[in-house]
């Protein structure tokens, strides 16, 4: 679905205020012990597991679906069985047994949640004629065996250690109800077709708020929070508004404002800090007839000076990146050739191309770290001689720019800062860029054997050392079409009331089920 909201001029100030007080309401609906308020960047768009853009999706999917694993809460990194299972167990590499938990209900006339819902959930993604965006991660599934109604064996065409966190701990391992989704044609968008989990959707309503409500036939542990009312506040700042004001109890904030409260912290306020996933950066549209010239391209890799775009929009607390790989995971690289900018060599590559002066735009999601970024891209590339028109949109028309799927906008396209998330490992970074995704997700719109080759390897090599360098030179494969200007990989903090007891797991996302009143 699209949005066709267009904005030109971004105004911080009034903006950030504007969208808090579009929020405030009359009394803190939390007060009760029942409401918890928490704050999203982005609107949902597509529910289902195999089309979503990922974000508040997946925390929805995780409260509202079934699953057979989860990630472990704390800061180590691990799995554990899920709320709907008796157990999961790896009985070699290839093959991994689940008995599901019996009586566990759908809502609406659809019986119980089966092993055939197992089935058909994962093959459904796996199935090449689908077309889903997510199928990569399903990519080594062979099928799943239905052994009775709650035992199965997921089994697998080779050995895939990554599968664990990558796929089932996300929100494409989780379960959809199989007469149901048939029932509605075979996928859905923004109205689940039956749910099962803990909680339920009560009402959302369009770029305001999603309401979970407890599921009366959950039958599970029951989860202590009532209702978790799910605020849209797409800009940082105006959510940190909001929490001052006391309108929400849980929000992500920026870096330098996370600085600014480790001094002084709002009253009864606890703050949170988890390593990320993201990585950030800016791209180019390497078919768009004034980016086809690697020269070009190279000469606005040389030009930017990202340092300062981490001083600017990250309080100067975040890592320069050098590729697309976050800290901690193999793959990482800690040093790359554009550590510093150069623009009397970007200059230089501008003459050999021919080009004393080029007119470019740069796309950005509306928020203020990506304000902050474009305006110093745009200043350093004013010293080469390229003029950058800045243009902010808001979420549905920026997430549609390079998807050929939603018109003619990607011709269009030329330079755009992006920030993608995963989960934790290296093939989740590179899945995006292989050449099947040219037009869907690769908007920089190029294509490479050998890249696609080594994550096809990636995929099935279990050799630590071996994984490390595959990744390493996909990342020297990408630097060199000049397509990219690395930024940074952000850190996930937030602030929370001391009055509850958030659960974030990697992603990051908020286990709605798991929250509990202090």
């Amino acid at each position: 679905m699209s949005f066709h909201v267009h904005r030109r001029r971004f105004l911080q100030g009034s903006a950030a205020l504007a969208a808090a007080a579009a929020l405030r309401p009359a009394r803190s609906w939390s007060q009760d012990g029942k409401i918890l308020r928490v704050r999203s960047n982005r609107d949902i768009q597509v529910l289902d597991p195999g089309f979503m853009i990922g974000g508040t999706e997946i925390d929805l999917q995780q409260a509202c679906l079934g699953s057979l694993v989860t990630f472990k809460p704390g800061d180590e990194l691990g799995w554990q069985p899920s709320m709907f299972v008796e157990q999961v167990t790896e009985v070699d590499p290839t093959h991994i047994k689940f008995t599901l938990k019996p009586g566990i209900k759908w809502t609406g006339d659809n019986g119980e949640l089966t092993a055939e819902d197992v089935k058909f959930s994962y093959e459904r993604m796996a199935d090449p004629k689908n077309e889903m965006a997510w199928k990569d991660k399903w990519g080594s599934l062979q099928e799943v065996q239905i052994l009775d109604k709650y035992n199965g064996v997921i089994v697998l065409k080779q050995p895939f250690a990554q599968l664990w966190y990558t796929t089932l701990c996300d929100g494409t391992g989780t379960i959809l109800c199989k007469k149901a989704t048939e029932k509605v044609g075979g996928k859905f968008t923004t109205e689940f077709p039956a749910t099962c989990g803990p909680y339920l959707m009560k009402e959302w309503v369009q770029k305001q708020r999603v309401v979970l409500a407890r599921n009366p036939q959950w039958i599970g542990p029951q989860p202590e929070i009532e209702e978790i009312h799910i605020l849209f506040i797409e800009d940082d700042k105006a959510a940190e508004i909001a929490y001052e004001a006391g309108e929400i109890e849980f929000t992500e904030v920026s870096l330098d404002s996370y600085t600014r409260y480790q001094d002084k912290p709002p009253a009864n306020t606890k703050l949170f800090q988890r390593p990320g996933l993201y990585w950030t950066w800016m791209g180019m549209n390497t078919e768009h007839p004034k980016l086809k010239d690697i020269r070009v391209r190279k000469a606005i890799q040389w030009a930017v000076d990202v340092d300062s775009i981490i001083d600017a929009a990250y309080g100067g607390v975040t890592p320069h990146s050098y590729g697309i790989v976050p800290p901690g995971l193999i793959g990482y690289r800690d040093s790359g050739p554009f550590s510093k900018p150069d623009p009397e060599k970007a200059r230089a590559l501008m003459e050999e191309a021919g080009v004393s002066s080029l007119d470019l735009t740069l796309q950005i999601l509306n928020q203020t770290d990506n304000v902050l970024a474009a305006q110093v891209i745009q200043a350093n590339l004013a010293e080469i001689g390229i003029n950058v028109e800045i243009v902010p949109l808001d979420p549905g028309p920026f997430w549609n720019l390079g998807q050929e799927s939603q018109g003619d906008a990607w011709k269009d396209l030329q330079l755009w800062i992006m920030r993608y998330g995963d989960t934790p490992d290296p093939s989740q970074m590179t899945q995006w860029y292989v050449s099947e995704q040219v037009g869907v997700w690769n908007w920089e719109r190029w294509k490479d054997p050998e890249f696609d080759a080594l994550h096809k390897q990636g995929l099935a090599e279990s050799d630590p050392k071996k994984r490390h360098d595959i990744y390493i030179r996909m990342q020297e494969i990408m630097e060199n079409t000049g397509a990219y200007v690395w930024i940074t990989h952000e850190p996930v903090v937030g602030v929370y009331r001391d009055t509850i007891e958030p659960v974030v797991l990697p992603g990051p996302h908020p286990y709605f089920a798991w929250f509990k009143w202090a």
